[in-house]
């Protein structure tokens, strides 16, 4: 009756799970109080605020504890390893959705009094050591997160060789004086990874005293405990401590420390939600992993419905070990209770699911569920329905007509005006996929709308192994909701988006000198704008690059951004799209297309009918803006402040998800170009297949793109995504993904939350919001803040991805305006006054992180990112780096330059002529998209400036070369 083994992902009977503290009969989350209390405790030391009991009437956890992780162990029977927190606030609902920690935030130990900042030492007084940590499933390493730290490997415990770069700065909060510690990695540490955090005694009060542990942290630890539920607590504290103190002797052998406070907590891997979005296929062991077990651990739970997760986990592991030995011949079932035998049956009734009654590998059997969702449910990144209008000629648009009497007075003008001649423009639609929440009747969607897992997918999985049935379920939090992470990177997709595309493409009909072909460009160049603009800031660069590179460049809006204002966009000359007038359109195409009465024609149908199908057409900032409360009011075009609500403080998975998304975006862009039709025949696909695809990203625009050219560029997912393409038959098998021969990022930066936190352009209003909610720098609570938010924006934030993207694209180019007032070229040096020191944060770090990428080791070296400053005149190869002088950003060059060589600017007595460094940017950029070196200013030209702080990247000047 019983098969005398599980499937091969079965759990072994030592798997269980044990939680932060049980729910017994004896406590539960009653009487929290010990039986120790020490009332001959010397005030005098100074010890870490820390207090570890989870059940306390105001417990002290370091914000980034394993605790947070674990306390829904015992909650409930829904439990996926995200944090737990009770609290209403928009910190504590991100809190609730963490499987880990921020892999670049700078975290904060606050002590009870005044620390001898001598005495704080990195990797000296204070340690950050990864740790080793057992599969927490056997033989199914991707099945569960393991975070438990009781899987760490004692035999083992320390990657020494992986100790990461970190600074400890001692800083003040809440009033005190030098009263906490501050971890700061100079580097983003190691994803999905455990670390011990250590502070020894060796550390010194203000007095001169050595720390000490905290009363609670020792009571708990090394005390009798007056509540047996917090026994596994005292487990976790103690086996800590004992890991601290065991490395410090084997480090320190003479005078050894002790350890005063010791704790562990985990990096998240959601970096792996976009690379899932990148190449599913990547994934796809995992996943199966997840449904092996998922699956077992429901059969288990149908019987017993009572147990949380932590008895779940445990009961499995029994109920497996007992079914092995009745399969084995090794137990009399009569011993058995009909509990037990019911879930050793449904047991049972997996491994047949799994096997194919036996016929097949559990892994084969996953692999053909999995594969019909690959494309379906799951996202995969293909060419998407798109059309466009007949064309226009650039020169007629109300900008470059505008533009005509400056002409005479300004040369850089003149080109442009020149250049428009020779371009043309082809506005449009294409239809992708949107993982965010579309407005709803209020518009609240867009502002509470944050991704959720793919349910779809679940419930087509489910059909595909056992049609009709629910055999597996896939981790839900607490609440029962399925969360989108590094653990599950697959997110429901919400709803099909027809949003504007523009093209300017080198004139058909006067062709520029610099163009090879006389249909098609050299290259197709992606363009991505910053904030609060819109996607006609394409328009003036991008006349240029069609003139001297031959590139057409293609243009979409950021997620909510879009057309708007008096002039209808930044740039004026553009039309927004209309629902009305493309449906009307495309129809009569359509028609068309049918009585040509040709079978060939039939997709090009279908993908026009999807077109004018999808849930929403028109701009993408939905119709809404923001209020003075940051919240969605409906508005007239004309009254719409573009991008106002996508930065969401108060929606911390918000604001991530509207960053990610525009990497999808991206992505299907990419994916996209070869259909595209510009030529208005729509019977010839193509019309920009077949040539070099490059990026170009400004702003935020640049941290969305070194996302995207991340994945784009990296090798085992460009071709996992093309050999997805080539299994599945026509007609995606005749397309293949793009690798980006060029990308080209103008004034960006990695660590997105304290780049807000540093720009004189954008900090006032989201620290002054946090401010009236009583949050306010220099204090613990706002350090915690921001250590969360970046926590959750790990998963899309550039500091995670531009080492990936150094080392995969060598045609690079990355410029910074010296002094930039909108991203900051670094905070480590000079962070915007109150704010702490954030060496990760801005161009500089950004391109410190290429140039490691790269192979170098110090970015102000040149000699792997190459670098052009004033002085230079001979030139470079890419990858280079690129400083304008900012020193006057109403004359010389500032944050907007790119995109526009004169804009109105009050304080600069009307306008910004920045035109000498609006030519030389684009020049270079022209170069670098044709694969070319990338030339110094003209004689003529006094552009590039020199950056002050380019040693400090990252402490560099102070690090020894590895």
């Amino acid at each position: 009756m019983f098969k005398k083994t599980l499937i091969s992902l079965a759990v072994a009977s030592s798997v269980g799970l044990t939680g932060c503290f049980d729910s017994g009969e004896t406590g539960a989350n009653a009487n929290p109080d010990y039986l120790i209390e020490d009332t001959t405790i010397d005030t005098s030391i100074v010890r870490p605020i820390y207090d570890p009991n989870p059940i306390a009437a105001d417990p002290k956890f370091p914000i980034n504890a394993d605790l947070i992780l674990l306390l829904g162990a015992t909650q409930s029977a829904n439990y996926d390893f995200t944090g737990l927190s009770g609290g209403t606030s928009p910190a504590d609902d991100a809190v609730n959705d963490l499987s880990g920690f921020s892999t670049s935030g700078a975290f904060t130990l606050k002590f009870d009094g005044s620390l001898n900042p001598v005495s704080v030492q990195a990797g000296a007084t204070v340690f950050l050591l990864p740790v080793n940590v057992a599969d927490a499933v056997d033989g199914a390493p991707e099945a569960l997160p393991n975070t438990n730290p009781s899987g760490i490997i004692q035999s083992n415990p320390f990657d020494l060789a992986a100790i990461p770069n970190f600074r400890a700065d001692v800083v003040s909060v809440d009033g005190g004086s030098d009263n906490a510690i501050r971890i700061v990695p100079l580097e983003p540490l190691a994803e999905g990874q455990k670390y011990l955090v250590i502070a020894t005694n060796n550390i010194v009060g203000a007095d001169g005293q050595p720390i000490e542990r905290s009363v609670q942290d020792v009571n708990l630890a090394d005390g009798v405990l007056g509540n047996p539920a917090l026994a596994n607590v005292k487990s976790i504290l103690q086996a800590s401590d004992a890991l601290a103190n065991g490395f410090l002797a084997q480090a320190i052998p003479q005078d050894t420390p002790e350890s005063a406070l010791a704790y562990t907590f985990t990096t998240n891997s959601d970096t792996d939600v976009l690379r899932a979005m990148m190449a599913p296929v990547a994934f796809g062991s995992a996943l199966g992993q997840k449904i092996g077990f998922t699956a077992q651990l429901k059969a288990v739970r149908d019987n017993y419905p009572e147990l949380n997760f932590s008895q779940l986990t445990t009961k499995l592991g029994e109920i497996a070990t007992l079914a092995a030995q009745l399969g084995g011949g090794q137990l009399d079932p009569a011993t058995l209770t009909a509990q037990e035998l019911a879930a050793i049956t449904a047991l049972s009734n997996v491994q047949d699911v799994l096997t194919a009654d036996g016929t097949q590998t559990p892994e084969t059997t996953l692999g053909n569920a999995i594969a019909p969702e690959v494309g379906d449910t799951i996202h995969l990144p293909v060419p998407r329905p798109s059309f466009f209008y007949p064309k226009t000629e650039a020169a007629d648009l109300a900008t470059i007509q505008g533009l005509a009497p400056l002409g005479a007075v300004n040369q850089v003008i003149q080109d442009i005006i020149d250049a428009a001649d020779e371009v043309q423009v082809h506005q449009g639609a294409i239809t992708l996929p949107y993982f965010q929440s579309l407005p709803g009747e209020t518009g609240a969607g867009i502002v509470t709308g944050s991704w959720t897992g793919n349910t779809s997918m679940e419930a087509g999985l489910n059909e595909n192994l056992a049609p009709g049935e629910t055999i597996f379920s896939f981790l839900r939090d607490i609440d029962g909701t399925l969360n989108v992470n590094g653990y599950f990177p697959f997110p429901e997709k919400k709803a099909e988006t027809t949003v504007p595309v523009v093209v300017f493409n080198p004139s058909v009909d006067n062709r520029p000198a610099s163009c090879d072909d006389p249909v098609k460009p050299d290259g197709v160049t992606i363009f991505q704008h910053g904030i609060t603009v819109d996607r006609s800031v394409a328009m003036l660069p991008a006349m240029l690059l069609a003139q001297e590179s031959c590139q057409a460049v293609v243009a979409i809006d950021q997620p909510l951004h879009g057309l708007s204002g008096d002039t209808t966009g930044t740039v004026a000359g553009l039309s927004a799209l209309d629902e009305t007038t493309l449906t009307t359109t495309v129809q009569g195409t359509i028609t068309a297309l049918e009585q040509a009465n040709n079978p060939a024609l039939a997709p090009v149908i279908a993908q026009l009918n999807a077109l004018i199908s999808a849930d929403y057409i028109g701009e993408r900032h939905f119709g809404y803006t923001a209020n003075a409360s940051l919240q969605p009011v409906e508005a007239p075009l004309a009254d719409i402040s573009s991008g106002s609500l996508f930065i969401n403080p108060l929606n911390m998975m918000n604001s991530r998800d509207n960053l990610r998304q525009g990497v999808v975006d991206l992505l299907n862009v990419a994916a996209s170009i070869q259909t595209m039709d510009i030529d208005g025949n729509p019977g010839t696909q193509g019309d920009l297949a077949g040539v070099p695809v490059n990026f170009i990203g400004h702003s935020l625009g640049g941290i969305s793109g070194t996302v995207f050219a991340s994945l784009a560029n990296d090798p085992t997912l460009n071709a996992t995504l093309n050999g997805t393409y080539a299994q599945a038959g026509a007609p995606l098998d005749n397309f293949t993904f793009p690798t980006l021969g060029s990308v080209v990022l103008h004034n960006t930066s990695g660590q997105v939350t304290r780049l807000i936190e540093n720009s004189p352009a954008f900090s006032g209003q989201v620290l002054g919001g946090l401010a009236n909610a009583g949050v306010t720098q220099g204090t613990s609570d706002f350090e915690s803040f921001f250590y969360v938010f970046q926590s959750i924006s790990d998963a899309g934030d550039p500091v995670n991805f531009a080492k990936g993207l150094g080392a995969s694209t060598s045609n690079l180019l990355v410029t910074e305006v010296v002094g930039d007032t909108t991203v900051p070229n670094e905070a480590n040096v000079n962070p915007l006054s109150p704010a702490f020191s954030a060496p990760l944060t801005g161009t500089e770090p950004l391109m410190a992180l290429l140039d490691l990428g790269a192979g170098g080791s110090n970015l102000a070296d040149g000699n792997d990112l190459n670098l052009l400053q004033a002085g230079d005149t001979s030139g470079s190869p890419t990858p280079v780096a690129v400083f304008f002088d900012g020193s006057n950003p109403c004359t010389t060059a500032n944050h907007g330059t790119f995109v526009a060589p004169i804009v109105p600017n009050e304080a600069c007595g009307g306008a910004a002529d920045t035109s000498a460094a609006f030519s030389v940017m684009v020049t270079q950029t022209a170069r670098a998209l044709s694969g070319l070196s990338v030339p110094a200013t003209p004689s003529n030209i006094d552009a590039l400036g020199t950056s002050p702080t380019l040693a400090n990247a990252l402490d560099q000047d102070e690090q020894a070369a590895p």
